[in-house]
């Protein structure tokens, strides 16, 4: 049974991208088609690196294009440059005007982003940004929280949020809780699916969502940035107008000099560096109300003057914060007195003054 390209390419506009309401075809993600006796080969353009893996990709097309009657294999390609289809009539692939190695991010109707930083893992990070998003919409001002961290996305979690976001004439609408229009790649995946992506692709699928969401006007955008120095800060710090960034580190000493490879990294890529927040700089025992700092002493406020930085803000190791990340629920706004939101306030001041 004869096989056709009509046939094989209209079983390819039948595949659906959940997120977009889109068909690959009309995503331009087909560039071309070849059918030979039943053997079809397929080139295909990565252009939703936002909302799906290659092997995801390469597994949909397969199912699809096995339901044309007579395909006896399937063989895909994935593609950069021109392919077959844009050569010219005497098979020369033309030149093409080299292209910039990026584009900045326009953000027209946001007024200031702020990214959110630490060296290593496991300090806090994703928690202060939730809390300092919060305080700020308790002062009044209108805020956006974008959650960079495409391999460890932790703001659907703490923010409480389990749904996916609604799409309107190809933007995604952000989802809003506390207060906050919040983005995240995790609203895109299922629960505890991996995204397993090479470092181009993080830097494409962070510009994708931060720059097809639909913000709206916004007077602060919090972007909560994955940990080290990695391929997200370097695209973020070059595709974005970053207004500051604000580094979260512990008193330890390991915590300490990661962070420093973290700020040397933005002041060399002259992005403005905000200050520092020193996360679980002590406890308060609950019985006696004697502090002890676990991780050390002082160390958040000796690598802020070792910096030349402000140190923004100390904060304790307190249980309440913890559960309130589990809850699904900002400590601000689940314990509006408690001195934790004292002091995220009077950071959030500090911030609006400065801007």
């Amino acid at each position: 049974m004869n096989v056709s390209v009509e046939q094989v390419s209209s079983a390819l506009a039948q595949v659906q991208i959940p997120q977009l309401e889109k068909s690959i075809v009309d995503l331009d993600v087909i560039q071309h088609v070849a059918v030979e006796k039943g053997n079809v080969n397929l080139q295909l353009r990565f252009t939703i690196a936002a909302y799906a893996s290659k092997s995801q990709l390469r597994e949909w097309v397969h199912e699809a294009v096995k339901t044309v009657p007579g395909v006896q294999s399937v063989a895909t390609e994935f593609v950069t440059g021109p392919t077959e289809a844009s050569a010219q009539p005497n098979g020369h692939t033309p030149q093409q005007e080299p292209q910039p190695m990026s584009r900045m991010i326009t953000l027209p109707q946001v007024g200031c982003i702020i990214a959110v930083f630490s060296g290593k893992g496991g300090v806090g990070k994703s928690t202060v940004s939730v809390n300092l998003a919060t305080a700020l919409t308790v002062l009044g001002e209108k805020v956006g929280l974008f959650d960079a961290d495409m391999h460890g996305p932790s703001i659907p979690k703490i923010m409480g949020i389990n749904d996916r976001p609604k799409m309107n004439e190809g933007r995604m609408i952000p989802l809003e809780r506390h207060g906050i229009k919040t983005m995240s790649v995790g609203y895109l995946v299922d629960d505890g699916q991996p995204l397993i992506w090479r470092g181009p692709m993080i830097t494409k699928g962070i510009n994708e969502m931060l720059e097809t969401t639909e913000w709206g006007d916004l007077d602060f955008l919090i972007l909560d940035l994955p940990p080290g120095t990695g391929d997200a800060q370097l695209g973020l710090a070059q595709d974005v107008r970053l207004d500051g960034t604000i580094a979260v580190t512990t008193p330890q000493d390991v915590a300490l000099e990661d962070v420093r490879r973290g700020i040397a990294a933005f002041k060399q890529l002259e992005v403005p560096m905000w200050g520092v927040i020193e996360n679980m700089a002590y406890f308060n025992c609950p019985h006696c109300g004697e502090a002890t700092e676990i991780f050390g002493t002082g160390g958040g406020e000796r690598e802020s003057e070792r910096q030349g930085l402000p140190l923004l803000g100390r904060l304790p190791i307190e249980p309440l914060l913890c559960q309130s990340a589990d809850d699904g629920v900002p400590m601000i706004t689940q314990h509006p007195q408690h001195p934790i939101t004292l002091e995220f306030r009077r950071i959030a001041a500090e911030i609006v003054n400065r801007f």
